[in-house]
This record gives C-alpha cells, sequence and structure tokens, in this order.
C-alpha cells in the first residue's frame, strides 16, 4: 500500500540578520539556558525524562544531560560549552526539538502522543531562540510539511485509483504539478541556505544537502563546508561532518547498482544467526523495516501479493528489523504474518551506515547473482513495477564502476 502524508507548504519570509550578529562571527557563548514545558505525560510511566543531546555530527547524538520532569511539566537545563553548536531536547521519547546554543532558549512541546494509533513522525516545535536558531526552525517546518504533503499525495492516488470513477486518478497522473514536491522543497531550502550561507548554523542544513553522491548538490554543499570551516576555526562540527561525508560516500559506492550486497548476519527470532547468503540463485528483496514505522507496515500487504505472485518463479524476501525492542518487534511479526524469514538488526545504527539509510521502509532489490539491482526509499508502485520486471525478464544488475574497496557478495 502507499503512503503519504503532507500539507500545504507556505512561503517563508526572511527578515534581514542585524549587522551586529553578523559582526559577531567569533564570539562564542559559554552558557546558556534551556527552558521548556511539557503539555502531556505517558501516563504509563511514574517518571518522565527529558533527555538533552548534542550533535557531534558523527551519525548520532551524544547525550549530555538528562531530568526528571518537574510536577508543573516543567524542564530545565543549564549548558556549559567552549563553542556553540546543535542541540536536541528529547521528551519522553516521543517528542523533540533542536536548536543552535548561541542564546537562551525557551520551547513548549506536547510530549506524549495521545493520539489511539501512535506513529513516529517528524516532529516540529517552535524554538525561541537567536536569529541563528531561527534557521532551524525554518529547516525543520520545511522538511515536516514536505513529510506531510508526501503522504496526503500518496494517499490520494491510492483512493483514487480504488474510485470507480478514475476522473480525479486520470487528473492526477496527468496534469502538471506548479511545482512538484520535490521541488517545492528545495526551492524553499535554497532560500534558506542563500539567507544563511555566512552564519555557522548552516552546518545543521549541509548533513542533508551532502548526499552520497557525486554532483553539483553535492559539491556544493562541500564548498560551503569548507567555507564554514575557513570561516569558523572552533566549529569542530563542521570538520567532523566533512569526515561523516566523506566516509559515508565511500561507503554508498559499495551499495551501488552491481555492487555485490554485502554479506551480512543477524539473529533470527530464536536468536540464532541467519545470512543472506542460502538464496543465491534467486530474486532477493531485502527490506529494512521496524514495527513502529506507519508506513513499513501498510507495504507489507503489497508485498505479501508479490511474495505471493512470484515466489514459484524464484522470488525471496527477507525483513530485517530495526527495532531496539525486541518484544515490539515479535509482537509484529505475530501480527503480520510474513511468511518470509525475519532477522533483527544486533546494532541499529550500525545498520543505517552501513546501507545508507535514515528512513523506512529502505529496500533493496538483488539479482541472482548477490548484486544489488535496485534500491527503493519506500514501497510505491513504481518500485512493484520494477521489481515485477526485473524478474520476469530475467534482468541482471547493470555493471558499475568497481568499488574502491574490495567486497565478498553472498
Amino acid at each position: 500500500m502507499k503512503k503519504a502524508v503532507y500539507a500545504m507548504c507556505l512561503p517563508v519570509a526572511l527578515l534581514a540578520a542585524p549587522s551586529a550578529l553578523l559582526a559577531q562571527q567569533n564570539n562564542v557563548v559559554k552558557s546558556i539556558t534551556v527552558k521548556g514545558t511539557v503539555e502531556f505525560t505517558d501516563p504509563k510511566s511514574s517518571s518522565n525524562i527529558i533527555w538533552l543531546l548534542k550533535d557531534n555530527f558523527s551519525g548520532k547524538p551524544v547525550v549530555v544531560d538528562s531530568c526528571l520532569l518537574a510536577k508543573d511539566n516543567t524542564f530545565t537545563f543549564k549548558i556549559k560549552q567552549d563553542h556553540q553548536g546543535i542541540y536536541t531536547v528529547d521528551a519522553l521519547h516521543w517528542d523533540r526539538a533542536t536548536f543552535w546554543s548561541d542564546a537562551d532558549v525557551k520551547m513548549d512541546l506536547r510530549g506524549y502522543d495521545t493520539s489511539f494509533y501512535k506513529i513516529k513522525i517528524p516532529h516540529y516545535n517552535y524554538v525561541e531562540g537567536s536569529y541563528d536558531n531561527n534557521f532551524i526552525n525554518l529547516m525543520t517546518l520545511n522538511g515536516e510539511l514536505n513529510y506531510r504533503r508526501m503522504i496526503d499525495e500518496y494517499n490520494m492516488e491510492y483512493y483514487a485509483k480504488k474510485a470507480t470513477d478514475t476522473t480525479w486518478y486520470g487528473y492526477m497522473k496527468n496534469t502538471k504539478k506548479y511545482n512538484p514536491m520535490r521541488e517545492d522543497f528545495n526551492i524553499r531550502e535554497e532560500v534558506l541556505t542563500r539567507s544563511y550561507a555566512d552564519r555557522p548554523v548552516l552546518v545543521y542544513a549541509l548533513r542533508g544537502m551532502a548526499g552520497t553522491e557525486a554532483g553539483a548538490r553535492y559539491d556544493k554543499a562541500m564548498q560551503l563546508l569548507d567555507k564554514l570551516i575557513a570561516r569558523y576555526p572552533w566549529l569542530s562540527e563542521a570538520k567532523q561532518l566533512k569526515q561523516t561525508i566523506i566516509t559515508n560516500k565511500a561507503q554508498a559506492m559499495k551499495l551501488k547498482t552491481g555492487q555485490p550486497m554485502p554479506t551480512v548476519k543477524y539473529p533470527d527470532a530464536n536468536g540464532a544467526l541467519a545470512g543472506l547468503e542460502k538464496y543465491k540463485g534467486k530474486y532477493l528483496l531485502v527490506d529494512f523495516w521496524a514495527s513502529w514505522c506507519g508506513p513499513c507496515r501498510q507495504a507489507i500487504p503489497k508485498v505479501k501479493e508479490l511474495y505471493d505472485e512470484y515466489k514459484a518463479k524464484g522470488f525471496e524476501v527477507v525483513s530485517i528489523s530495526i527495532d531496539t525492542d525486541k518484544n515490539a518487534w515479535k509482537k509484529a511479526m505475530k501480527e503480520e504474518a510474513m511468511p518470509w524469514d525475519q532477522l533483527l538488526s544486533d546494532n541499529k545504527d550500525k545498520t543505517m551506515e552501513q546501507f545508507q539509510f535514515s528512513g523506512i521502509p529502505t529496500l533493496y532489490l538483488v539479482d541472482t547473482e548477490g548484486k544489488i539491482m535496485e534500491r527503493f526509499t519506500g514501497y510505491s508502485d513504481d518500485a512493484e513495477a520494477k521489481i515485477k520486471e526485473s524478474i520476469s525478464k530475467g534482468t541482471k544488475a547493470k555493471a558499475s564502476q568497481p568499488a574502491s574497496v574490495p567486497m565478498t557478495g553472498f
């Protein structure tokens, strides 16, 4: 099944930065106060914990402090630092807000998800802070609205296809949009990055801009990163981000079309290690998912249909969960009753880094020789059509440039 959320993206107006702020390029705020409120707490927990994390741009934020939510649902942190950077407040592992630490900040978080059906989705919380902090506010809002529009468009297409009157579906498929979803997102991102091009907080955006594929966008992001490093020598996060990007690009080269699928072994439901080598000679769809991922679970019925249709033709599926709660994983497996092998990553962060994904479901189609044919972010009609075509035609992965590091396929 396809999924999608999304609300209309609205233009953002940017105020010019006061010249005094721009002049203080090397002023480092040594201490700030973080204050906030949480509206809803977890009714099943006797203690509601708030975490403070710092992003060091190596791939995973580090917890630097924590506290119990006060009886009046408030919290306070004091940050002492040798230079400003990017921090995130994590409320109960349900809500969060990210900010730039060059001034005191305030935030009001919703906290616990009170909906009947709970789902992990991007969060947008406005954080009161500095001019530079507003860059994160606006970037976060842009991403949130893009996600919601994606879901809306997916759902509209799904239900339009089910309708007996095909007028609306035909309009959706054949009418050129003024700005396609991704283009809309990029236009707003471009305005924001140009407006803050000389500010250290730009490092927040460069994580997403510098993808692993070579090209103009990647080159531009790396150039902006080099400028930040030269202009703000104290911004160690920029240096770390550059190294992380270079490392990720090298890993991504190992996952290009035609490269062997990395050899991995993960525990199954009984705790026994299992790999992918037994599928050589068959087409294999490797599905990275989690029990809490709504889009992942929406896709399962469609993958089941695909599996039933093509299993006799040499098609297999393996699901690899990145759940950190083993019981939740087992519960979801029982509910979904997937008739193929189920594995659980024993190190979520390492798995996401090795297979270069930040969102799920992410799926890899592997040919009969154990080589990567396609990578899909989300399960869509286009992804399904490509899988069916590959199996029906007996297609093999196209050769690509060899990776710089030797690898072993399965």
